[in-house]
């Protein structure tokens, strides 16, 4: 018996406005390794250029709204880039969260539902960008009576043209993103904060400056380090000193690096057997970080939107303390309370979110099992059936999910408290970016070399 037809999902409603909106086409042909890395270095380039344009009708401001989450959500102050990947990500949040849960019944197997999520998530970031750029604007973050109070308020037609700008910088991120993802390698959402974030822990490891705010003091930590030991000063002060970047930061940084690459090698594997063919025994590999990065980027998201959500309710206020992390060992000491919490918070996020992730993105026991048995693999010692498969796949992933998840949760944390530079979750961020960015580069490579090799990664 033919089972009914689900109805269509009540967002069909939105599909004329969705076709409406520009898009970056999908190719039509195999995309050239060396096509895929010019595009994805111009992406950059103009990320990296638009970060350096400040915003009309303002003073350069040196602060950052978001304050450490700048680091997370690519945002850099001041400029065209204020509000960063934030309404990117904030709007596959809430897309997954709603087909997650069936509030929309969109089947993402089927092409045409697909592109209507996409289209939906897009047209849902350009307005959160407006929101966003809006709630930053009228909750006066640019007023300049905020450094000055016998300054003039910002007029009306220059709060209007704040937010044209920032809603232009929105978009623009939106579509360079939807650029690297169909022509380049990984997302637009990764490279730019693993570039930022690179750019950033450069300068601040090795950056001959003087300070402005600190008299006398040079503000890269490698630096400094190296002239306390031509003049002979004392080594504690180049290894912990407070509101400049030191070698704490930087043996933090390495350290944090060493761990997550090696954890990202880590894995799982479950045995299995080829049916068919006489049981030819093979391994399931499940990688220890089974969701990456991916719940941190969502957490801090989430923190990012209570600060913004803030400006406006004031009852949020008392939250925002305990969404940023007391920075550097001194900072700890003096705050044990906010950063315990702080730790427990992103932990227990970063659980909920890894195991919601594989729920939603084809990647929960059910949906490996039922691959593995189209494939015609199973357990050994179990008898050939999805349940019993999903049954016992369910064991690993699911632990790995929450293990993994609260790892790079606690890790974030930890490199924060001991002040990595860039910032303990962007320095972790970026290395679990690059590492994937490379795992994909060196499959491209390998299918550029062997072109019938594409077929196995369903090119």
């Amino acid at each position: 018996m033919e089972q009914p037809e689900q109805p269509k999902s009540k967002l069909y409603v939105l599909e004329p406005i969705v076709r409406k909106l520009p898009e970056v086409e999908v190719p039509k042909r195999h995309v050239s390794f060396k096509e895929k890395f010019v595009w994805t270095g111009l992406a950059l380039i103009i990320f990296l250029i638009m970060t350096q344009i400040p915003l009309y009708g303002i003073e350069r401001q040196a602060e950052s709204f978001f304050g450490y989450l700048r680091y997370v959500l690519a945002s850099h102050a001041g400029s065209l880039v204020e509000l960063g990947i934030g309404p990117i990500v904030t709007a596959g949040i809430v897309m997954q969260l709603l087909v997650g849960s069936k509030l929309i019944n969109l089947d993402l197997t089927k092409p045409e539902d697909r592109a209507l999520f996409t289209g939906v998530q897009k047209f849902m970031a350009i307005l959160l960008g407006v929101f966003e750029a809006s709630m930053l604007v009228l909750g006066g973050w640019y007023d300049p009576r905020r450094f000055d109070p016998t300054a003039a308020p910002l007029s009306t037609g220059c709060k209007v043209f704040l937010i044209a700008q920032l809603t232009l910088g929105a978009l623009i991120i939106i579509y360079l993103d939807e650029l690297v993802s169909k022509y380049g390698f990984g997302s637009g959402i990764s490279l730019f904060i693993a570039g930022g974030v690179s750019a950033t822990i450069f300068w601040q490891a090795f950056n001959p400056m003087t300070s402005a705010t600190y008299v006398g003091q040079i503000s890269g930590a490698i630096p400094n380090f190296i002239r306390a030991l031509i003049e002979g000063r004392g080594l504690y002060e180049a290894f912990f000193r407070i509101g400049l970047p030191n070698m704490m930061g930087v043996i933090a940084t390495i350290i944090v690096f060493l761990i997550v690459v090696y954890a990202e090698s880590m894995r799982v594997e479950i045995p299995l057997a080829y049916g068919r063919f006489g049981g030819i025994r093979g391994r399931y590999p499940i990688k220890f970080l089974y969701t990456s990065v991916i719940p941190v980027i969502l957490a801090m998201t989430i923190f990012a939107n209570i600060r913004i959500f803030a400006r406006f309710l004031s009852p949020l206020g008392a939250i925002v303390e305990y969404v940023e992390p007391p920075h550097g060992i001194a900072g700890v000491m003096q705050n044990p309370l906010r950063a315990i919490i702080y730790l427990v918070v992103l932990v227990a996020l970063c659980m909920g979110f890894a195991w919601l992730w594989i729920q939603m993105t084809g990647m929960g026991p059910r949906d490996i099992a039922e691959q593995l048995d189209r494939s015609g693999m199973l357990i050994p010692g179990f008898r050939r059936d999805v349940r019993i498969m999903e049954k016992v796949i369910g064991r690993y992933i699911t632990t790995i999910t929450l293990l993994g998840g609260a790892f790079v949760g606690f890790l974030a944390a930890i490199a924060d408290f001991t002040g990595a530079l860039g910032s303990g979750t962007g320095i972790l961020l970026t290395v679990g970016i690059l590492y994937g960015l490379y795992e994909e580069i060196t499959r491209e490579r390998v299918t550029e070399m062997f072109p019938a090799m594409r077929r196995l990664f369903g090119e």
